[in-house]
């Protein structure tokens, strides 16, 4: 019947492109480290590995506050222990491996509060 407008309606598949299929974004870094804390030194006695977003101060709670002996966060880290909540106070900068004996730098059973970064450029963290 209307063999010209059928070749129309069929070349319109024949020339079409496919919308591209869009690219699946890439995953958010992981804005989460760890800090593995224990009540003596060496990395003895209870301990605890700490689960914490970055670049945010984090309290301990009565369990663990001003009863801290070790400290040590993962690799790709850099933390600040703070003697008072609210990350105020004393302040203790350190990198893994961590500490092992906090008496060395007068903090032992001071901490109170915690804040950890990722150290820029490091690409072991997640």
């Amino acid at each position: 019947m209307y063999p010209l407008a059928t070749l129309l309606f069929l070349a319109t598949f024949a020339f079409a492109v496919p919308a591209p299929i869009p690219d699946d974004p890439a995953p958010e870094p992981s804005s989460v480290t760890h800090l593995y804390l224990c009540v003596d030194s060496s990395f003895k006695g209870q301990c605890t590995n700490m689960h914490l977003d970055t670049s945010t101060c984090h309290n301990l709670d009565q369990t663990w506050n001003d009863k801290v002996s070790s400290a040590g966060p993962d690799k790709g880290t850099f933390c600040t222990l703070y003697s008072e909540t609210e990350c105020r106070g004393k302040a203790l900068p350190f990198t893994y491996p961590g500490i092992r004996n906090l008496t060395r730098y007068k903090f032992d059973n001071v901490l109170s509060s915690v804040r950890c970064d990722f150290i820029e450029g490091f690409n072991d963290h997640p």
